[in-house]
């Protein structure tokens, strides 16, 4: 049997009085990658930053390399051989990608203090060469104008350059595009042959089987599964030891809400030779029709993103016409949209989306408030609307003046979600409707959507992963380098075809 690199036994944290994780068991084998799963605040975050050293345990007993320790910072198990790569970046948005990677790193400094920066970037090319990246990422370049799947690889080098035994990676895929993914996990093969052990806490069902070894389960912060080997664990019993219940059609569509076929429905929502402010998304044209659910796919950069932001008014565009309802919007600001019955979930919840220093109910009414332009809150109006959205979107909060930052990922999505849902926007554009949410929370989005869809809403949705658009989308516009490379129909439209269309192909006329 491989050296066991690390063990934890009857690990237990306590936040404030209450209990996150408590009697947790996990071992990490060398050369091995373990997949930590569970809905989120089920404890997976909490044990990794207890291995890693971000938070120290309140009982239980860990060993690294057979040695007992209890790492009082993230630098003193770094120096031990464990390292992290979280979620929230930490990068330093101001200075090089060579200095952000090397900057704790004391062989780079001469005299003690001064960087030899031209020692940095050359090491910063060795690393990038390990993601084909050395010829299209400059290490002196600020890491400020990198992309955030740039940003997730440079984490991920920072981890790899300190030639870490034990690597623990947070979510590593979810800004990601799927040659990215492919990238990294081939690094991890490298590295796990190499005998470097891999922790790896993600929702994507897919990924873990595709890359891990074995996969231990928490629930509510106590262990349900423990190191079971993936490949003799079958993916409908791992959602059920996540969830606690059976999720049998994750994306809805045995679904026996009555949902006209919107087929023969209006035209709703019109896009018109879309061009951007940067003229990288040219010319895009589609249609949207009443209760019809629009799905764009496509690499990391492909432009759907930026094609959102324009329509939307959130970034100026140099040309096109948005319509909705035949009617053109002819305003250029965000409230003109919302006026003409838009509404846009962005990408980035957490500093787009919400404030997080708000609570749950002055969140909910943020864009209610912003379409009637005033800043006075009819508070008793606002509890109502905001008990009546937890209800119907089954928000769990103890409190609807909690911050929304207290609430979990899947949670606060679901926030973002009522916040427009309120609004009964006549076309609704959500970008990345799953990213860092667990199953659970998933398969409850999917539901509201197709609920929304079904009372004649207009979707359009964004979404890197592929099985997400396949299985929720009516229509899959396919987009390349600023251009939409193909539009399927869900039925004719396969995993195979999209990749295609998203990397090589163009759809015939």
């Amino acid at each position: 049997m491989s050296e066991i690199l690390i063990q934890a036994t009857n690990i237990k944290k306590v936040f404030s009085g209450v209990v996150a994780i408590e009697g947790i068991d996990f071992e990490l084998r060398q050369g091995e990658v373990h997949a930590l799963m569970g809905e989120n605040g089920a404890g997976k975050s909490t044990l990794s930053k207890i291995i890693a050293g971000i938070y120290q345990s309140d009982g239980g007993e860990l060993k690294v390399n057979g040695k007992v320790e209890s790492f009082s910072s993230v630098r003193e198990a770094v120096d031990h051989g464990v390292s992290i790569v979280t979620q929230e970046f930490s990068l330093l948005p101001d200075l090089s990608i060579a200095e952000n990677i090397f900057l704790a790193d004391k062989t780079y400094y001469r005299c003690g203090f001064v960087a030899d920066k031209k020692a940095m970037a050359d090491k910063t090319r060795t690393l990038l060469a390990l993601f084909g990246m050395e010829n299209s990422i400059d290490p002196y370049a600020k890491v400020s104008q990198l992309s955030v799947a740039q940003m997730q690889v440079i984490e991920i080098l920072k981890a790899v350059s300190t030639q870490a035994r034990v690597i623990i990676l947070d979510e590593p895929t979810a800004s990601l595009s799927v040659k990215e993914i492919e990238i990294l996990f081939d690094i991890v093969r490298k590295l796990k042959a190499e005998g470097v052990g891999f922790i790896i806490v993600s929702h994507k069902i897919n990924e873990i089987y595709e890359i891990s070894d074995r996969i231990t389960v928490l629930r509510d912060g106590r262990l349900i599964l423990k190191g079971v080997d993936t490949a003799g664990l079958a993916q409908d019993e791992l959602i059920r030891a996540m969830v606690g219940r059976e999720v049998k059609d994750l994306y809805g569509a045995g679904d026996t809400t009555e949902r006209p076929d919107w087929r023969e429905g209006p035209v709703v929502f019109e896009a018109r030779g879309i061009t951007d402010q940067n003229n990288y998304v040219q010319d895009i044209s589609f249609q949207v029709q009443q209760g019809e659910i629009a799905g764009f796919s496509g690499l990391v950069g492909a432009g759907r993103t930026e094609l959102m932001r324009a329509i939307f008014n959130v970034d100026p565009r140099n040309a096109g016409q948005v319509l909705v309802d035949g009617k053109e919007i002819t305003g250029k600001s965000i409230r003109a949209s919302i006026a003409a019955g838009l509404g846009f979930v962005p990408e980035d919840r957490k500093s787009e989306g919400l404030i997080q220093e708000l609570s749950v109910l002055k969140n909910i009414g943020l864009a209610k408030l912003a379409a009637r332009g005033g800043p006075i809150l009819n508070q008793r109006a606002a509890e109502q609307d905001c008990n009546e959205m937890i209800r119907k979107l089954e928000i769990k909060t103890a409190d609807i003046d909690l911050l929304v930052k207290s609430l979990s990922g899947g949670n606060q999505q679901k926030v973002l979600l009522a916040k427009w849902i309120l609004l009964n926007p006549r076309v609704l554009i959500i970008d990345e409707p799953t990213r860092g949410v667990d199953i659970g929370a998933k398969s409850d989005i999917y539901a509201i959507l197709r609920g929304l869809a079904a009372q004649g809403m207009a979707i359009i949705i964004v979404s890197s992963e592929i099985p997400e658009v396949m299985g929720v989308c009516d229509t899959i516009y396919v987009m390349r380098e600023g251009q939409v490379t193909a539009k399927l129909a869900a039925q004719d439209a396969t995993e195979e075809k999209i990749g295609y269309y998203s990397t090589i192909g163009v759809e015939k006329p």
